[in-house]
């Protein structure tokens, strides 16, 4: 069976009021995903990046996945109407 499993930046620093103001860089997350897939007894079947709106699940398993990214691409999806998206990366495998 083919799965897929999201890495998003992790919050790195609190801003006021608890919100988000730091987040990690993409080159830390692609470290993640590296260690992730050494560590674990898959089939990487492929690696894609993805920008996803700036509210999704977390992965389930604590270590990836944010609920608020720190708004990298802002996108309009209607007049005046812009959400936040933020860069990740996608990775389809086979157990």
């Amino acid at each position: 069976m083919i799965k897929h499993k999201d890495f998003a930046p992790r919050i790195t620093e609190r801003g006021p009021f608890g919100g988000p103001s730091g987040y990690e860089s993409f080159s830390e997350v692609v470290s993640a995903v590296n260690q992730w897939i050494e560590n674990t007894t898959i089939q990487v079947i492929n690696v894609e990046t993805v920008v996803l709106p700036d509210r999704i699940e977390g992965t389930g398993d604590g270590d990836h996945g944010v609920t608020t990214s720190n708004a990298f691409y802002p996108v309009m999806i209607s007049q005046g109407l812009a959400i936040n998206c933020f860069q990740c990366v996608r990775v389809w495998y086979r157990e």
